[in-house]
């Protein structure tokens, strides 16, 4: 029974993979342009205001510090929240969902697999883009123990990060178009979570209150594990994540009771 099922699992996370690199030129564009863009963009923006600021520091960083954080809220990115469930809310809304009611995969392992294969390319690609930034010289070489322990942390964030989208496309039981959820949730992500600016920045009350938020785990913790400066220890980090993960995924299970008692296969 759990050689079969581990069957399952793996099928479906290499057709996954299959369909992600299908275009080889897309494919290729996908492992390079990311660094391309992060170099061109953000780090440039950020050397401009220490430029700007004649190198002083801002926060108690340092010009190194801050684009070394750059880099590394870069890679978090890339593990934590590049996947997209774009097709979750379709498959509810033109009544495929139908399908995964009959079939012997439920709803929620066929989309877990997707995240998970989308997840084997992006460590590929966060493989490349440490190489590019290192051997660019933009971040000090990092330590193996503490890139190691970032990106195991980084995964389990991005678990949460999919149990989220999971849930804002179950709304698609209610709703024609679930895409605000996400995009609500993306935009508080993005200036929350110490992506643009680090989370050291915000006054001290601001501070305090992400603290009782999931938003500090999308990218400020996982790039102090990177650069070997959180403060806190591992297991208290991972035990507020798991807390958090469980508290979504029974939102998500109630959501999805309650929404598949109004189902009723419409668009099929």
């Amino acid at each position: 029974m759990l050689i079969r099922e581990f069957r399952k699992w793996w099928v479906t996370i290499s057709m996954a993979l299959m369909r992600y690199m299908t275009y080889k030129t897309d494919f290729l564009l996908t492992l390079l342009a990311p660094s391309l863009v992060f170099i061109l963009i953000n780090y440039n923006v950020w050397n401009a205001v220490y430029k700007f600021q004649n190198g002083s520091r801002i926060g108690g960083f340092s010009q190194g510090d801050m684009l070394s954080y750059q880099c590394w809220a870069f890679i978090a990115t890339l593990l934590i929240r590049s996947h997209r469930s774009w097709n979750l809310s379709e498959d509810i809304r033109h009544g495929r969902v139908t399908a995964f009611l009959v079939y012997p995969f439920a709803f929620w392992k066929f989309h877990a697999c997707e995240f998970i294969g989308f997840q084997i390319i992006q460590l590929c690609i966060v493989g490349i883009s440490i190489a590019m930034l290192t051997l660019c010289d933009f971040m000090t070489p990092p330590t193996l123990t503490c890139v190691f322990t970032g990106v195991l942390f980084s995964l389990l964030v991005s678990t949460l990060w999919f149990i989220f989208e999971f849930t804002f496309g179950l709304a698609a039981f209610w709703l024609e178009e679930t895409w605000i959820f996400r995009y609500i949730f993306q935009l508080f992500a993005v200036f929350l979570s110490g992506f643009f600016i680090p989370l050291e920045l915000f006054p001290t009350i601001i501070q305090r209150a992400l603290q009782w938020t999931p938003f500090p785990f999308l990218t400020s913790v996982p790039v102090h594990i990177f650069m070997g400066t959180y403060q806190q220890s591992i297991v208290y980090a991972v035990s507020i994540l798991m807390g958090w993960i469980a508290i979504v995924i029974l939102i998500a299970r109630i959501v999805w009771k309650r929404g598949l008692s109004l189902y009723s296969g419409a668009g099929i």
